[in-house]
């Protein structure tokens, strides 16, 4: 116990010297992280704290006195080696593929090493791959990698401490303060990052740790204890994953969408965002130490999940992109106006024109090569049509020509009135 206590204390005096220091080689040799695009920090900062949080845990928990046993020594190997493809990741960016095949191969050897069965092997080396990329996502504020790792870390180890794992919690202590030492300097206005190497080795033992602390529990309890203890960082990248599926932006790419950017959108401030995230991870580390102790049964953590998961739908709502994504851009280049396909193009202009000769619908006339040869093909169907009529009908005569009647010539007066006698002679009983 006493121990322990002077470790842990060694190890915060021991991370805070060190993070000056790497800090200044950080910005004599430029290894920083300079404003701009989805970075918001106003001035070039370094980013070799882990550099830090590494060689301080490490020194302490290696010369020490204290026996860490067979597990915890494989554990150090193997985060070691997460910790400096991290390291290699700050120089010079890597592809997913070689940090995927460097941790998994950490993740085998520290399962191999538990004697977990080949299935339950399987599902922990996915769980602890999962976990250390996760916590490297929540690096993206000042203070909150440092905060939810400093609890979880806390909570794991007296977990490890009530399994008799004395070395794992030792471990896990030193580490816990060495995050506080890297805090001073981390914490809003930041002059120092941790980086993938600090994020990627803080991560990895925090997931190898909660696969120790319950190997050997019942499969419910045990799985419901591995979510609670690392809440937190399932729920920023489950957040993530699910706002840029629906955007339509690539997974792989970091942006400025995780809860803590989100949480600055609706108006909290840098250090308010760190506090949220590490008061959550306090109520999911001590609902995960409450279950692991058999205080509490897997029911006790629905609030937690159902609270955590309300939260996440309400910040999924925040607007967090500004622009759209860019390969949404290239493939859409009117962005706004409504895609129409070729089908529903033709039935509009049909719809659009008038009818011509025939029956026949003209393009409209804002199409003129269209018209014209609609305009042409009506014609010749109208003149088709007439002949066609002409042909079913016969042939017609011809009009006989029209002679002209004569016309009476006006009668004198002596010629007037023998026609009057004669009809009088005619017509017996006239009156004269």
């Amino acid at each position: 116990m006493l121990y322990g206590i002077v470790a842990t204390v060694v190890a915060l005096l021991l991370t805070t010297v060190l993070t000056t220091c790497v800090r200044l080689l950080g910005l004599r040799t430029g290894l920083v992280d300079r404003p701009g695009g989805r970075k918001t920090h106003p001035r070039p900062t370094p980013h070799t704290g882990g550099l830090a949080v590494v060689a301080g845990t490490v020194t302490v928990v290696c010369t020490g006195y204290a026996p860490l046993g067979p597990g915890v020594a494989v554990l150090l190997c193997a985060a070691g080696a997460v910790a400096l493809l991290g390291f290699v990741d700050d120089l010079r960016p890597l592809g997913v593929r070689p940090r995927l095949v460097v941790e998994t191969g950490a993740a085998v050897a520290v399962v191999w090493a538990s004697g977990l069965t080949p299935a339950a092997g399987i599902l922990a080396v996915g769980w602890i791959v999962l976990i250390t990329n996760s916590f490297n996502l929540i690096d993206n504020a000042d203070g909150a990698m440092g905060v939810v790792g400093v609890v979880t870390a806390l909570g794991l180890a007296l977990c490890a401490a009530a399994e008799g794992l004395s070395g794992l919690a030792l471990l896990l202590c030193v580490l816990a303060a060495a995050l506080t030492g890297f805090l001073t300097q981390n914490w809003h206005p930041a002059r120092i990052f941790l980086g993938d190497c600090g994020s990627l080795f803080t991560g990895f033992v925090l997931a190898c740790a909660t696969v120790l602390v319950h190997t050997g529990h019942e499969p419910l309890p045990g799985a419901v204890g591995l979510v609670a203890l690392t809440v937190v960082g399932l729920a920023d990248t489950v957040l993530v994953a699910l706002a840029r599926r629906r955007a339509g932006r690539p997974l792989l790419i970091g942006g400025t969408d995780h809860i803590a950017h989100r949480l600055r959108r609706v108006g909290f401030t840098v250090p308010g965002a760190a506090v949220v995230l590490g008061a959550t991870a306090l109520a999911g580390t001590l609902t995960g130490v409450l279950m692991h102790r058999g205080a509490w049964g897997p029911l006790a953590a629905l609030p937690l999940f159902l609270a955590v998961a309300a939260g996440c739908w309400a910040l999924l709502r925040v607007r967090v992109y500004d622009r759209p994504a860019p390969d949404t851009a290239r493939r859409t280049p009117h962005v706004g106006r409504p895609r129409r396909s070729r089908t529903s193009g033709r039935r509009a202009a049909r719809g659009a024109g008038v009818r011509g000769a025939a029956g026949v619908r003209v393009a409209h006339p804002r199409s003129p090569r269209t018209a014209s040869r609609r305009t042409r093909t009506a014609a010749v169907l109208a003149r088709g049509q007439a002949a066609a009529t002409a042909t079913a009908s016969g042939p017609r005569p011809a009009p006989r020509p029209t002679q002209p009647q004569p016309q009476p010539q006006p009668a004198s007066r002596a010629q007037a009135a023998q026609a009057r006698t004669r009809t009088r002679t005619a017509v017996p009983g006239a009156r004269s």
